[in-house]
């Protein structure tokens, strides 16, 4: 960003005063819409994340709302503002009595860690309770790199110019609560000029891609075809809910390949399956308990998805052609680290485990992250409601199926990820799986696979 911002300034000659102009009443009209506030509190930092700030109540001032300032730097900004009305407050408790706060103590030039006073800083307005507008990023949140605690809990943060890459998964995407995007009146060169390899995959994204696996199937072998070597006696219904979601998906021909118990529990259940391993595309592990059976299926050459009993150093060494599915601990336990440090740095948590068994990476968790070896996708939804016991089976399943229509390891493990937290935040209860997976293919058939 700080470069494609010197093209602005010294190229094309844009003051950098009238950037901090439209970022203000950026802001201040998402404080607006967001609370209709009476009293506004605004943090401000040094430099021009706290120029934002500072310019945003100015904005509100003028708008006839009350404004309470905590500012590390005096300015010129900050004396008309006090001439003006506000209120300079000495201590960020002062901020209580506010109907919201305004964030603009870092920008996204910051870098862990926060050291004890800012930290202290950040508790602080977190403690306040108070629903937080942030300006670029939640201040603790660095851009890229290594993300660290404390950070600012917002409810709203508005990106200026670019979504930042670690606002986007993990901890930064739970910390920025739902965000909007202002371009600044910049937006097609900053697109343009941006050199990143990481992408958020926003809607329109997600359904160019899962265009692709639309079939218009003469018989069932055209439909998709799927082996599923899922369950064991202590998981049996995993390998059901896969099965489930492969079926009413509109996989043509599923085979169940498990001990003798959950064959016979998924062929009761779906008649339509077929016992055995057959040709097409492998959804590896769900439930799995029997290794021998993930070492052999895992070697073929057909398209595979490898998750929960699949994912284990001996399979992976010899799979070929798959997508694995980790969750933060079994990335930890296969990288052999902690969960908190796969956690502080989740982009490069999936590019070590890309470079060390060679498989597209789907790494689980709030935003999940997609790496091919080329590039980060991102699905920038943060949706409680899949930590439930199965919705991992149910994903597989997905994947799978996207796989079976033709589609590439990346391109299948983002369609996937797509639909199934775009479907899980339709729900307002948790989730009942048997109509997850039923609003899943009702979501598919009603909009893409018509």
């Amino acid at each position: 960003m700080k470069s494609i911002e010197s093209i602005l300034f010294e190229d094309y000659q844009v003051e950098p005063a009238a950037l901090m102009e439209v970022a203000g009443r950026s802001v201040a009209e998402q404080v607006v819409s967001l609370a209709n506030p009476k009293t506004v509190g605004v943090v401000a930092g040094k430099g021009n994340n706290g120029g934002d700030a500072l310019t945003c109540a100015r904005f509100l001032l003028d708008r006839g709302i009350n404004v309470k300032v905590f500012s590390l730097e005096s300015s010129v900004r900050l004396t008309y503002l006090l001439d003006e009305g506000a209120v300079v407050c000495k201590d960020i408790k002062q901020l209580q009595d506010c109907d919201v706060l305004v964030d603009g103590l870092f920008g996204y030039g910051f870098r862990p860690p926060a050291g004890e006073a800012y930290a202290t800083l950040i508790n602080e307005m977190n403690a306040l309770s108070l629903p937080v507008v942030s300006i670029d990023m939640p201040s603790g949140l660095p851009a890229e790199g290594m993300v660290e605690e404390p950070i600012v809990q917002a409810e709203l943060t508005v990106f200026l110019g670019l979504p930042k890459v670690n606002a986007v998964t993990g901890l930064g995407l739970m910390r920025s609560g739902r965000f909007v995007l202002d371009g600044l009146g910049y937006g097609r060169f900053l697109e343009s000029h941006a050199e990143s390899l990481a992408y958020s995959i926003e809607s329109t994204d997600a359904e160019k891609i899962m265009a692709s696996g639309i079939a218009m199937p003469y018989h069932k072998r055209e439909a998709g075809l799927v082996s599923v070597v899922a369950g064991s006696e202590h998981f049996p219904g995993a390998a059901l809910l896969v099965v489930k979601t492969l079926l009413l998906m509109g996989a043509g021909l599923v085979y169940i390949k498990s001990d003798q118990h959950v064959e016979e529990l998924v062929i009761s259940e779906f008649p339509q399956v077929v016992r055995g391993d057959g040709p097409g595309a492998k959804v590896i592990g769900p439930g799995l308990e029997d290794v021998s059976l993930a070492l052999s299926m895992a070697a073929t050459d057909f398209p595979k998805v490898i998750d929960a009993g699949g994912l284990r150093s001996e399979v992976l060494e010899h799979a070929k052609n798959a997508v694995i599915t980790p969750h933060e601990g079994e990335a930890a336990r296969l990288l052999n680290t902690s969960v908190e440090e796969v956690r502080r740095n989740r982009y490069n948590a999936a590019k070590r485990l890309y470079e060390r068994f060679g498989h597209v990476v789907l790494l689980k968790g709030p935003g999940t992250i997609i790496y091919d070896g080329q590039r980060w996708l991102v699905i920038p939804i943060n949706e409680p409601r899949l930590a439930t016991g199965g919705t991992g089976d149910v994903l597989s399943g997905l994947i799978g199926f996207f796989l079976s229509r033709g589609m590439t390891l990346a391109d299948a493990a983002v369609s996937a990820a797509y639909l199934h937290a775009k479907c899980a935040s339709e729900f307002s209860t948790g989730l009942n799986l048997n109509k997850f997976i039923e609003r899943i293919a009702e979501s598919w058939w009603a909009h893409y696979d018509r």
